[in-house]
């Protein structure tokens, strides 16, 4: 019953619940989300989520993930031995240093003033450096002429660059290695792979053109398209106006771009083509019966890097250059590495805040001598020390686990937003400590800001994924423990003849006021819901867990230092992992107490969903600090402490289950401010007029159903 919130990845369900009605319904191998939204009378968003959870499964079967993700099992067990929770940092370890000759060279170009131009733009003798040490082909095979590299090993190069001040170098070979040879090695064809891999290995730019000005990052709802092409057998492509790719980073003159489009304008399949962009624009007027254009997205992130807005009208695309795949497919299968690489260079952005700062507090005195012996700047600088190496952590972690086979739900969600809020609140703490000096225009501090801005909007919004990753951990317990009641709420918003009520007469929630407000249903609703068989498993699953839990009740007064997992872990942070795997147990019981008080109206209701995907991340995070830093020295160490004490102070903030009234009365309010702004009614903006959006689409009216 949780928001649907691509993308994630889900379970499939066994069967329909009992009640949906046919013609609302998604189909059978639906997910519990795309049916609550369904049952909720949002049919249009059920289709939507169905679709994306599907195309989400088929790239876990590609993926051939054979284990229950690290998550689901934090919360619902069984519990994970104390090896795998290490063996992110394990593998990092034993991954040696393959690419440092691509920093070493990347350093060397900025020693001689070479690696940007004078306009800020990576420059070519840079990326020339760099080709040569195979950076763009670090994790394509030998056979295509790249270095044949890890994942764990092309996080330690992306963290490295970040870090000396080589973010948007960092940005680039990531999303030329994760989604764009990453789409051609997992979906290419052979001759494909030999067109194209060894021209990402020698250097040319890959872009993914799957955003569009009309509808953002909405993978299902993409409005370019194709059509076939008689005469050459291949098809015609369509983006103008509102259906310009926008905002695709590497898209450049005469580079590569996988171009996301709908085949047929009106089709249901979404297709991927890779093709060749032309070496300049073809307007009209050059009268070869097609047009296309490549200029700046006029965006104030990632400046240093080629980031455009694509239009092509009638452009030919041959047969051989479509993959033959499902686009979302493919964005799904790329993005989890997209996410990993995201937190490493996390990582390395804040390490460069944390020098930068420390360097300026030691050299720096300030009332009653240097700032560093201040307690507010060393607080700022604990801050940025420890989102760097909560971020390592994360991305080690998931990037072993995904080598493992284990099924990334979850923890790819939940590392990059992590990682990306992390990476802001070093960038405040930086500016905090550092001052003015932080805004000047040729600090790196200053030139990272928008990036860091950015990047809790990139490879998905850090909020709707975090819906996304709770959808992802509890739908197999929702599925088989509360479809039962979902299908009874449903069964009884329909009327006599079989069709649902109008909205204002459906119910979204069963409570004792139901009881007075409206009798009939609420008998019928209890009656049909004592004869289904998930409410008696769900009774079942709460007398057995609350057993479970009474016997575990004398364990917590025995000392962590007595547990045998624990004794692995440096002494402290102990205390620490134990809160974190605790917590996360409990997880379950605020998540069922959730669905309880919410119902149907949880399809609607994203508040409580974003603050138990932001608790879960915060334990999590916990736990992947301590196991991590376990294999590291003293001071590292010392920064997990500090960041553990933080974050465990933000989880005892944030109530759950005590607090569902809270948030309740705060959708109340929220609701009501958000309707007035919607209806123009509130006072403080009614005479301010807004800056025209920068990229102009026309609203469409929706098309009336008879």
């Amino acid at each position: 019953m949780t928001t649907p919130t691509p993308p994630a990845a889900s379970p499939t369900p066994n069967g329909q619940p009992a009640g949906a009605p046919n013609q609302a319904a998604p189909n059978q191998g639906s997910s519990t989300a795309a049916k609550a939204l369904a049952a909720a009378g949002d049919a249009e968003s059920a289709r939507d989520v169905g679709a994306l959870d599907d195309a989400a499964r088929q790239a876990a079967a590609r993926l051939g993930s054979n284990r229950t993700s690290l998550v689901e099992r934090l919360i619902y067990g069984p519990m994970p031995d104390t090896s795998e929770l290490q063996s992110g940092a394990v593998a990092a370890e034993r991954a040696g240093r393959r690419g440092q000759p691509i920093v070493d060279a990347a350093i060397a170009c900025l020693q001689r003033g070479e690696a940007f131009t004078a306009d800020g733009k990576l420059s070519s003798e840079l990326r020339a450096a760099v080709t040569k040490e195979k950076a763009y082909g670090f994790t394509v095979p030998a056979e295509f002429g790249g270095l044949d590299g890890r994942y764990i090993e092309l996080a330690l190069v992306e963290e490295d660059l970040a870090a000396n001040g080589f973010g948007p170098l960092a940005v680039e070979i990531s999303g030329e290695l994760t989604i764009g040879a990453g789409s051609l090695l997992a979906y290419g064809t052979d001759a494909q792979k030999r067109t194209f891999l060894p021209l990402i290995v020698q250097g040319e730019m890959m872009a993914f053109g799957l955003t569009e000005v009309g509808i953002g990052v909405n993978a299902k709802k993409v409005r370019a398209y194709v059509e076939p092409d008689p005469a050459t057998g291949g098809f015609r492509l369509f983006a103008m106006g509102d259906r310009n790719k926008l905002w695709i980073t590497n898209a450049t003159h005469g580079g590569l771009v996988g171009i996301v489009a709908r085949v047929g304008q009106d089709g249901k399949q979404v297709g991927l083509f890779v093709l060749r962009l032309p070496d300049q624009d073809i307007p009209a007027s050059a009268g070869l019966g097609h047009e296309f254009s490549c200029v700046s997205s006029n965006t104030g992130v990632f400046t240093a890097n080629y980031n455009s807005r694509l239009h092509f009208l009638n452009f030919p695309i041959s047969k051989d250059q479509q993959i033959q795949a499902d686009g979302v497919e493919v964005l799904f299968y790329c993005l989890r590495m997209g996410r990993c690489m995201l937190a490493a260079m996390a990582s390395g952005y804040q390490r460069m805040f944390a020098a930068d700062a420390a360097s300026y507090a030691k050299s720096r005195d300030g009332v009653g001598g240097a700032v560093i012996k201040h307690e507010l700047p060393r607080q700022h600088l604990g801050r940025m020390l420890g989102g760097a190496l909560q971020s390592r952590a994360l991305s080690h972690l998931s990037l072993q686990q995904d080598a493992d086979g284990t099924d990334l739900a979850g923890l790819r969600d939940l590392t990059k937003s992590a990682a990306a809020t992390s990476a802001l609140e070093s960038q405040i703490a930086c500016e905090r400590v550092i001052g003015g000096r932080a805004f000047d225009r040729s600090s790196r501090v200053h030139e990272a800001r928008g990036n860091m801005h950015v990047f809790g909007v990139v490879e998905g919004e850090d909020d709707l994924i975090l819906m996304g990753m709770v959808k992802d951990v509890t739908d197999t317990f929702t599925s088989r423990y509360m479809a039962g009641m979902l299908g009874v709420i449903q069964s009884i918003n329909e009327g006599p003849d079989g069709k649902p009520l109008p909205a204002e007469r459906r119910l979204l929630r069963l409570t004792p006021g139901t009881l007075f407000s409206d009798p009939k249903r609420m008998l019928t609703a209890t009656r049909r819901l004592l004869c289904t068989g998930s409410f008696w498993r769900l009774k079942g699953w709460i007398a057995w867990n609350g057993l479970i839990e009474l016997l575990r009740l004398p364990l917590l007064v025995v000392p962590t230092r007595w547990i045998p997992r624990y004794q692995l872990l440096p002494v402290g942070l102990r205390r620490y992992a134990r809160f974190a795997e605790t917590r996360l147990r409990w997880i379950r019981w605020a998540y069922l107490g959730t669905n309880l008080f919410f119902q149907l109206e949880l399809t609607r209701a994203q508040i409580p969903l974003q603050r138990l995907g932001k608790v879960i991340e915060q334990l999590v995070t916990m736990l992947a600090l301590c196991h991590h830093s376990a294999h590291h020295d003293q001071s590292e160490q010392n920064v997990a402490a500090l960041q553990c004490e933080q974050l465990m102070t933000r989880v005892k903030g944030n109530r759950l289950l005590t607090g569902l009234f809270q948030m309740q009365r705060l959708r109340g309010l929220v609701g009501a401010v958000g309707d007035d702004v919607e209806k123009g009614q509130n006072s403080l903006i009614a005479d301010v007029a807004p800056q025209p959006v920068a990229h102009v689409w026309e609203k469409r009216e929706r098309k009336k159903k008879g």
